[in-house]
């Protein structure tokens, strides 16, 4: 992920979710008890058959940004692979949360449409949703990812609990989540565990279990 790492990968796969840290700073906002933000990117394999599995992941209170291939212009089908599909599962499974739409694979400027059809179609299509429109981006080239990272840091700013700090608990289970992903992928294996297992780590982190 550009965003968060500054490098370009070819030929690189999401397995089911990929997570990194976006660290953002907010020097010019002293309203704010520290100036650096620390933002977590889940990356969604875009595979079908991790489809089902999103839903487990979408909040009303996340930031979503929504990346579709830029370069088909405004051929991008509204299926199954579309950007109204996308925003369809996000309005109903986290309504009221605020998108981004951003078009990759924009060169250097060549590709001038931003989105298959104007942002306020798709406000009446979705009204249950705040759609920002991100412009273009292009992460082999470097395209405008400073500017669309600006955009993610300002905007997360505003919504809810942003700055609602989480319990130790919570801590320690992402740090064995992350821990136990990261030993998976070292073997080969896909970062996919069962339910009871997470359940299990919750219990030795001490989550509290309401």
């Amino acid at each position: 992920n550009r965003l968060a790492t500054d490098e370009f990968q070819e030929f690189t796969r999401t397995e089911g979710v990929a997570i990194s840290d976006l660290h953002v700073t907010f020097e010019e906002l002293s309203a704010l008890p520290r100036t650096t933000l620390t933002l977590k990117l889940w990356d969604f394999g875009g595979q079908t058959e991790y489809y089902t599995t999103h839903v487990a992941f979408l909040d009303t209170r996340c930031l979503y940004v929504l990346v579709w291939d830029a370069s088909r212009g405004r051929h991008e089908p509204e299926g199954t692979y579309g950007v109204s599909f996308w925003l369809h599962s996000i309005q109903t499974h986290a309504p009221h949360a605020t998108v981004i739409i951003v078009g990759s694979k924009a060169g250097n400027g060549r590709v001038v449409n931003s989105l298959p059809h104007p942002i306020s179609e798709y406000e009446k299509q979705f009204p249950d949703l705040h759609l920002v429109d991100g412009g273009l981006m292009d992460s082999k080239t470097g395209y405008r990812i400073a500017v669309v990272k600006t955009l993610v840091r300002d905007t997360a700013l505003k919504i809810d609990g942003i700055q609602q700090t989480a319990p130790h608990s919570w801590h320690r289970l992402a740090q064995r989540c992350a821990k136990e992903a990261e030993e998976m992928e070292m073997e080969g294996k896909a970062p996919l565990v069962r339910e009871s297992e997470v359940r299990e780590w919750a219990l030795e982190a001490e989550v509290a279990e309401d």
